[in-house]
């Protein structure tokens, strides 16, 4: 009982500021307006975002770690709205979604990536996950991180002369999406790889 009225209390609260209560979706109606706010589709080098991670950074958390999956919702009209401009501007021929392993999916019991593209309604491709990894944010440094995911993606179909667009969730330093952009460069013989991410940690462009 207890357990439950602490699940009942946590959903109860909104999912930005864990303050006021969710009036609207996951969100506060002050939080709301301000994510609206900050979902301009920002642009740096070969990288698209919406936001800094740490404005996002408990609705995030709340979606991966927690099961919050309403999360999802919120998140996905500012997501389709970015990724339809990206295609137009782009010309992109294909999208991807960043892959989780099985251990991960089991335990959380979706691919958060996954589930925001069905939320949307858009069409994607997935690159299968053939080794469990430790969570990259537990993980200190580039090269670590690298050795983290070395070899643990198989890339099943070729993507030949396409303009792909790989969507995660989170970009910190940029690890995952440089190994597979270099699987789908290299063995899939992708013409580009364009990257999109929910948040970017600030740390990423420095």
């Amino acid at each position: 009982m207890l357990r439950f009225l602490k699940n009942l209390l946590f959903y109860s609260k909104c999912a930005m500021c864990r303050k006021r209560e969710a009036k609207i979706g996951v969100l506060c109606l002050d939080c709301n307006r301000k994510l609206e706010l900050m979902s301009e589709l920002k642009h740096r080098k070969n990288l698209y975002y919406l936001y800094y991670y740490s404005d996002v950074r408990r609705m995030i958390a709340d979606l991966k770690f927690k099961n919050r999956k309403e999360v999802i919702s919120t998140f996905a009209k500012y997501v389709g709205k970015a990724i339809d401009e990206i295609i137009e501007r782009e010309r992109i021929d294909c999208i991807v979604s960043t892959p989780t392993s099985r251990k991960h999916i089991l335990k959380r019991g979706f691919n958060q990536v996954d589930e925001l593209l069905k939320e949307i309604g858009v069409k994607f491709k997935s690159i299968k996950k053939i080794r469990a990894t430790e969570y990259m944010f537990k993980i200190k440094g580039v090269e670590n991180r690298r050795k983290n995911i070395k070899n643990a993606f198989l890339l099943e179909e070729s993507y030949k002369d396409k303009k792909v667009l790989l969507i995660d969730d989170i970009i910190t330093t940029g690890a995952t999406l440089e190994t597979l952009k270099k699987l789908l460069l290299e063995k899939g013989e992708a013409k580009e790889v364009i990257f999109f991410c929910m948040a970017a940690a600030k740390g990423y462009f420095k």
